[in-house]
């Protein structure tokens, strides 16, 4: 019989794989905007280390595509078009409901009204194609052992306590 914590796990094994992907997106962007720059650049909505519009891309694009399906020409391809319309889409949604801007492509070549551009979709077609056949299956491969079912548990719970506050906080402008 498998014990609560075998059966939850796959859900709080995701919670990880969000934090990680939102982490890795906010390492990205703060190379990104600060090679552009030419300075440190503070990036991110929230005021851990982490964005999570990268989190809630992974979690939908490793819905879609199962290594094991999929050629990795079809997954960059793909996931390139998916990420970019999930972008654009996200824009105007925080947009109007933020009433400001997150993130601004203006300054890069083929951009469309700089909430995507060409190289950003580029550069999330590679991170997709990384992400599908490498990261995501060496995670899973951590994550899903039986011995590490607890560990897992209370990270992927403490660390979606910390996400939720943080929103809370930040959306609040209490901090």
């Amino acid at each position: 019989m498998r014990t609560f914590l075998e059966r939850s796990q796959p859900f709080w094994a995701r919670v990880i794989e969000f934090a990680f992907y939102s982490f890795c997106g906010w390492s990205y962007e703060m190379v990104a905007e600060g090679i552009l720059a030419g300075h440190l650049v503070e990036r991110g909505y929230l005021h851990l280390p982490m964005c999570v519009i990268y989190g809630f891309f992974s979690i939908v694009v490793l819905q879609v595509f199962k290594p094991q399906k999929h050629k990795p020409a079809a997954v960059f391809f793909l996931s390139m078009a998916i990420v970019t319309v999930m972008e654009y889409l996200s824009a105007l949604l925080i947009e109007a409901v933020l009433h400001r801007k997150l993130w601004d492509y203006s300054r890069w070549i083929c951009n469309l009204h700089g909430r995507v551009s060409l190289i950003s979709s580029l550069i999330f077609g590679t991170a997709c194609v990384a992400m599908v056949f490498w990261s995501h299956p060496l995670l899973n491969r951590v994550l899903n052992r039986k011995k590490y079912c607890g560990a897992v548990f209370c990270a992927g719970f403490l660390l979606l306590a910390a996400i939720v506050c943080d929103a809370v906080i930040t959306s609040l402008g209490i901090a």
